[in-house]
C-alpha cells in the first residue's frame, strides 16, 4: 500500500506540474488542431488538476482504486499521443506548455510512470468484495471532474464576452501588446540544404498601429521577407519566415526575432525547431539514374 501510496502522488505531482506550467504559458508547442486552441488548453489544465488533486488527496485510501483508474487510462491516453508526435517527426510534444520536451522524451516518461501504477496496483479485493462500496466513493470525486471542466467553459465563455477572445483575455491580464502565434514554430523535416517557408501570426492588441520594422537575418533564417509590414490596431497579420535547413541530421532549435516600432523600438523573440534529415533516399534516386 505503501508503494501505491506513493506512485500515486508522483504520478499527481506530474499532472499538477504540467497543468501548471500549461496555465503560466498556455500555448502549445506546436499545432496540434483543436488540442492548439486556447479553449482545449483550458480543458485540459482543468482536468488535470482535478486528477492530480484527486490522486494526492485518494492515495493511500481504501478508494484508492479509482483515481488509478483513472490515472492508467489517462498515461495510457497520452503515451498514445507523445507516440504518435514521435513517429510523425514533431519535433515537441506540447505537455509542459513552453517547456515541453521532445515526444520521445515524454512518451519514455509515460511509459515509465505506466509501469510504475501497473506494479503498484492498489488492492483489488474492495472492487470484488464491495463493488457498490467502491462506486458509492467516486459519487463526490465525479461531480468534481464535471465541475471543473464546466468551470473551465465559463472562464471561456467570460474571456469572449469581456474580450471577444480567450486569446485577448490572456494577453491582457500579461500585458502583451503584440503576441505571436505560435512562438514555438516546428519547421518540420527536411533534408540538409532544403529552403522551407513558415508562417507566424502576430496580433496586435493595443489601439494604435504597430511597426514590424526588421529582425533576424543571417544564411539559416530571415523574416525579413515581408517586412516592413504595419499592425493595424487590433488586427492579426501574417508574417512569412524563411529558413534553410543546414548542418548535421537531427534535431535542432534556435531563436529567432522581431523588431518593432511601438513606443519605442523593442524585440519580440520566438522559437523555431526541426529537424534535418539525412539525404540517402534522394541520393538513392541520384545513383540509380541513367
Amino acid at each position: 500500500m505503501g508503494t501505491s501510496r506513493w506512485i500515486l502522488r508522483f504520478a499527481g505531482t506530474l499532472l499538477l506540474a504540467a497543468a501548471a506550467l500549461k496555465a503560466w504559458g498556455l500555448e502549445p508547442m506546436a499545432r496540434l488542431g483543436v488540442l492548439s486552441t486556447a479553449e482545449a488548453q483550458l480543458t485540459i489544465i482543468a482536468l488535470e488538476l482535478f486528477l492530480g488533486l484527486w490522486l494526492w488527496i485518494g492515495a493511500g485510501r481504501a478508494n484508492a482504486l479509482g483515481p488509478w483508474l483513472l490515472a492508467v487510462l489517462t498515461f495510457a491516453i497520452f503515451a498514445c499521443v507523445t507516440f504518435y508526435l514521435g513517429w510523425v517527426g514533431q519535433s515537441s510534444c506540447g505537455c509542459l506548455g513552453r517547456y515541453s520536451p521532445n515526444p520521445w522524451y515524454a512518451f519514455g516518461l509515460d511509459v515509465c510512470v505506466l509501469a510504475g501504477l501497473v506494479m503498484g496496483c492498489p488492492d483489488w479485493k474492495l472492487l470484488r468484495n464491495h463493488p457498490r462500496t467502491l462506486l458509492s466513493n467516486t459519487k463526490f470525486p465525479a461531480p468534481c471532474g464535471l465541475i471543473a471542466v464546466l468551470l473551465s467553459g465559463a472562464i471561456s465563455g467570460l474571456a469572449w464576452g469581456s474580450f471577444g477572445s480567450v486569446g485577448a483575455a490572456l494577453a491582457h491580464f500579461r500585458g502583451e501588446r503584440l503576441s505571436i502565434h505560435p512562438r514555438l514554430v516546428d519547421a518540420g523535416a527536411a533534408p540538409s540544404g532544403d529552403g522551407r517557408e513558415v508562417r507566424i501570426a502576430l496580433t496586435n492588441w493595443t489601439e494604435q498601429p504597430i511597426n514590424l520594422i526588421g529582425g533576424t537575418s543571417d544564411c539559416a533564417c530571415t523574416v525579413l521577407g515581408d517586412l516592413p509590414v504595419t499592425i493595424p490596431a487590433g488586427e492579426t497579420a501574417t508574417v512569412a519566415v524563411n529558413l534553410h535547413f543546414s548542418g548535421r541530421p537531427g534535431l535542432f532549435t534556435r531563436q529567432a526575432a522581431f523588431l518593432i516600432d511601438d513606443q519605442g523600438f523593442k524585440a519580440i523573440s520566438f522559437t523555431i525547431t526541426g529537424r534535418i534529415l539525412e539525404r540517402t533516399e534522394n541520393s538513392d534516386e541520384a545513383g540509380g539514374a541513367p
